[in-house]
């Protein structure tokens, strides 16, 4: 009887090549693990007869044996074993079942085709989506532009009589709108090709992928009497990782049309930019007006203030409401946003566009005596609370808004005066609210124990659908240690979205 608690046994006589350069990168894989071959049997449930074979080369393990030893071996190592080498051992297994089992290896085949076929279907279901959500935005901004080109036409008309002198701003305006709303119009044609070309991809793969099972389900069947038992259980593992993985994939595609959404708007902002030289003293001369007219807002009594922010906000004028915001954020002190702050929460009415371009513009220092004032009037009772949800809405817009270098140095201000809830919320906000590339940038910018404990908060609290970008820019950025941390501790903590997370990564990186 052999005694499987000793040493491996040497390679089988008469091995061929393929099935020896398999067994022994299992070898080397099985003798990081410590254990004996009977040991590691009886804890993943195997025949240790069969694990000796497997390890001595002389039978082809099954798939789902290579990836249950990876698994341990990433176990025993706190950290997945590299692409390069999972890939060349695949490669290997690949070429051993196909010398010693060619059904097996064209079920297998079989298998990979299809896997490769549904992660196209993916890439062209997301590209639609993508492309149809491209199509609603633009015609959305077309019906708003016509009004709105409408509304300009005939505010122009009422102006020539009534000011000679406002008449070429609002041509100006209105003919930045004309060209606009034509330009969209080009792209919705476009946008309306490639959605019907979009569709006829996602089709096309589809019956891809339904040729791939029908052919699959025939080789099954002429291999099944050759086949372990185990094979269906991979199959089936294999169906629900796919299942995962295109719900990952859905989540992922809001966040593309996010994107896509903040890149329409940033090269909107970049064209209307792009003035003619000889019109730069004019814009500087805007500028200046635009800076005076500012502080005149700020510079207004703070009752008045409160009534102005509660009328635009009622009467729908987001303009008005967003510039009397922004103006009181850059030029008012923190005495006076704290009173504004406190008037319209005893009307009855919320401070938060306030508070994200108070958060977003005002200085470190500032900000500092602002969030201190809200909370002096009171720990206890409805003050208190009042000043509490004011800061922690502060601390929301200060955490999804600044950039990374602020965030470091107001978290160590802060920890450094002693006020460690306020850094922990900081934290937590980062973790779960901030954009996937704000965020990496943020892991750069900490320092390796700072950054460590932000991974800690991430793994807990932030959303399935908002990880993948989060990984994606952080291997852009280089930061593979931090990586590999991450991707550990959502293997450790997260198992169930693990596979799904890594499928879906992949499938935005084509």
């Amino acid at each position: 009887m052999v005694d499987h608690s000793s040493p491996l046994r040497p390679l089988g006589e008469g091995v061929p090549e393929d099935a020896a350069r398999l067994a022994a990168a299992l070898r080397e894989l099985f003798s990081s693990l410590g254990l004996s071959v009977r040991r590691y049997a009886s804890r993943t449930h195997r025949n240790a007869g069969a694990v000796s074979r497997y390890l001595n080369g002389t039978r082809v393990p099954p798939w789902d044996f290579v990836t249950e030893l990876f698994i341990e071996v990433a176990k025993q190592k706190k950290a997945p074993l590299r692409q390069e080498a999972m890939e060349l051992i695949k490669e290997s297994h690949r070429n051993a079942l196909k010398v010693s089992n060619k059904r097996l290896h064209e079920v297998q085949t079989l298998q990979d085709q299809l896997e490769e076929a549904d992660a196209r279907v993916q890439q062209a279901a997301i590209r639609e989506q993508v492309l149809m959500e491209g199509l609603q935005l633009r015609e959305q901004r077309i019906a708003e532009l016509e009004t709105r080109h409408v509304e300009l036409s005939a505010r122009r008309d009422k102006e020539i009589r009534e000011r000679e002198g406002a008449v070429a701003e609002l041509a100006l305006a209105r003919e930045t709108d004309s060209d606009e709303l034509a330009r969209l119009k080009s792209e919705v044609d476009q946008l309306r090709v490639e959605l019907q070309r979009a569709k006829e991809s996602s089709a096309a793969a589809e019956e891809r992928c339904r040729t791939l099972e029908e052919r699959l389900a025939a080789a099954e069947e002429q291999a099944q009497a050759g086949r372990e038992a185990m094979e269906s259980d991979k199959l089936e593992e294999a169906q629900r990782s796919a299942e995962e993985a295109r719900a990952l994939a859905e989540e992922l595609r809001h966040e593309i049309a996010d994107l896509k959404a903040a890149n329409l708007a940033s090269s909107r902002f970049r064209s209307t930019s792009g003035a003619a030289s000889d019109a730069g003293e004019y814009l500087l001369d805007l500028e200046e007006r635009e800076r005076q007219k500012a502080q005149q807002l700020a510079g207004r009594p703070a009752e008045v203030n409160i009534r102005e922010l509660i009328r635009s906000s009622v009467k729908g004028e987001t303009t008005q409401e967003y510039t009397l915001a922004v103006a009181l954020a850059k030029w008012s002190t923190p005495e006076t946003v704290r009173e504004i702050c406190q008037g319209l929460q005893e009307k009855g009415h919320p401070a938060n566009t306030l508070l994200a371009h108070t958060a977003a513009s005002m200085s470190l220092p500032q900000l500092r005596v602002l969030l201190a004032l809200l909370l002096e009037d009171g720990k206890d009772g409805e003050d208190g609370r009042r000043g509490r949800d004011l800061v922690s809405g502060a601390l929301y817009h200060f955490a999804y808004f600044r950039d990374a270098p602020e965030v470091v140095t107001f978290m160590r201000q802060l920890s450094e005066a002693g006020w460690a809830p306020w850094v922990n919320q900081i934290n937590a906000n980062c973790a779960k609210e901030r954009k996937g590339d704000k965020l990496a940038e943020l892991l750069r910018e900490l320092d390796p124990d700072e950054s460590y404990a932000m991974i800690e908060t991430i793994v807990h609290v932030r959303r399935t659908k908002d990880i993948p970008a989060l990984l994606l820019r952080m291997e852009a950025l280089g930061l593979d240690a931090y990586l590999q941390r991450l991707l550990s501790r959502l293997r450790d903590l997260r198992p169930g979205e693990y596979d799904g997370l890594l499928a879906t990564t992949e499938l935005a990186k084509d």
